[in-house]
């Protein structure tokens, strides 16, 4: 993990971890393993199966998904309106449409509604 920035890891809750670890991995094209912990279920979660993961998803009796919590923004592609289109088409709740950053000069951002009920961003450079 890097030492460089103040974001070390970042777990997302979730209710039924076999739901969304299919969402993660078939509906966003991530690279879910499963990583076996005491007292949880655990999946990391990367953008292919050689990068580092930098995310978790976690089935734990003290988390729940959550809309109004900290929003993890993802980065899943080139173009944030490829995948919002292709998000929509499968019928991916848009809580956020896209959006630019300081007029486009530092991206786009939008946020869905995963599949656990949590509030997850979206980010891409090119709309």
């Amino acid at each position: 993990m890097s030492t460089e920035t103040p974001l070390v890891w970042s777990e997302i809750p979730v209710a039924d971890m076999a739901r969304a670890k299919h969402f993660y991995q078939e509906v966003l094209g991530l690279y879910c393993r499963e990583d076996p912990m005491p007292d949880c279920e655990y999946v990391s979660v990367s953008r292919t199966s050689s990068d580092s993961a930098c995310l978790g998803l976690i089935k734990h009796p003290k988390m729940a998904p959550s809309l109004t919590a900290s929003v993890v923004y993802l980065n899943l592609g080139d173009r944030l309106s490829t995948t919002i289109g292709q998000l929509e088409a499968q019928g991916v709740q848009i809580l956020l449409p896209p959006m630019a950053i300081k007029e486009g000069e530092c991206g786009y951002c939008a946020q869905i509604a995963d599949s656990e009920g949590n509030r997850l961003g979206l980010w891409a450079m090119q709309l």
